[in-house]
């Protein structure tokens, strides 16, 4: 097991090597991304694994459909191998794209979710500094408080840089205010390490902050709620009154005509009950997940 372990390992690093000596200035962006958003990989073994699993998808693939179309299927030799290169190429290139795309996926989110806890994170800072603890111990709580999400990530890479790395607070703060995604939180980051360097007052810079923070909180906070009023009234009207109102005129009319625009009324109103509402249903979940403050 460990001689598989081992080949496989040597493997990513042959392929590593190989993507960044002949495609490096392709994969320049990817490099910045994968470093940025904080991925447990390191740049190098990321496009080995990329360039590998593409290697192997050419080579299984490939072999899969040969033997699909010409042995299975009994197709014609150059139908299937034109085919079966498509399709390879097709298959491999979705790989490709998903690993090339994925850093940018984590980055964005991590993105979002920094600048979402930001306000609240900062307050909580505030607190914490102003009841006297040193930087390090301030960091360090952060960190635990996992219900600021990413932001807390971003303060516990402060303290491990301070307490593993033996760097001191104002290096660790500017090491993870230049890796971070954040705009907002690197010159938040900056500007604390700008008022330490200059000896000025750390916790009026926290206590400003806080209350910067706080009031863009506010102001988004009531446009969610505005946004959130007028959606209910949307469900309310299209889920509810109009499926209600068009049943019931599809049911009167029945009495009459059994046809309506050449469409069975019983199938009109299956449709509506079983595709129409489950589908707004879906759609109106997945717009509220999308809107956040």
């Amino acid at each position: 097991m460990k001689i598989y372990v081992i080949m496989y390992e040597e493997l990513i690093q042959f392929f590593g090597k190989l993507g960044t000596k002949y495609f490096w200035k392709k994969l320049l962006p990817l490099k910045e991304l994968v470093e940025k958003s904080n991925l447990p990989i390191i740049y190098e073994k990321y496009i080995g694994k990329l360039f590998f699993y593409c290697f192997l998808s050419l080579n299984i693939f490939l072999v899969y459909f040969l033997y699909l179309f010409i042995i299975f299927w009994k197709f014609n030799f150059i139908i299937s191998f034109l085919s079966s290169i498509i399709l390879t190429i097709t298959i491999t290139s979705l790989i490709a794209t998903i690993f090339y795309i994925y850093p940018f996926y984590k980055y964005n989110k991590q993105l979002e979710d920094i600048e979402r806890n930001m306000p609240l994170g900062i307050s909580y800072m505030n607190i914490i500094a102003s009841s006297g603890v040193p930087p390090k111990q301030m960091f360090r709580y952060l960190g635990e408080a996992k219900e600021f999400g990413e932001f807390a990530k971003e303060c516990e890479r402060i303290y491990k840089y301070i307490n593993f790395v033996g760097k001191d607070v104002i290096s660790s703060v500017k090491e993870v205010a230049f890796r971070t995604p954040s705009e907002k939180f690197r010159d938040f980051l900056l500007g604390y390490v700008s008022t330490m360097s200059s000896g000025g007052n750390i916790n009026l810079y926290l206590n400003e902050e806080s209350k910067k923070g706080i009031g863009i909180y506010k102001e988004k906070q009531e446009k969610y709620i505005s946004m959130m009023g007028f959606l209910a009234d949307v469900f309310t009207v299209v889920l509810i009154i109009a499926p209600i109102v068009i049943v019931i005129i599809l049911t009167s009319f029945s009495l009459i005509e059994p046809v309506f625009f050449s469409f069975e009324i019983k199938f009109l109103i299956k449709l509506i009950t079983y595709v129409f509402v489950p589908l707004a249903g879906t759609m109106f979940l997945i717009i509220l997940k999308k809107i956040r403050i």
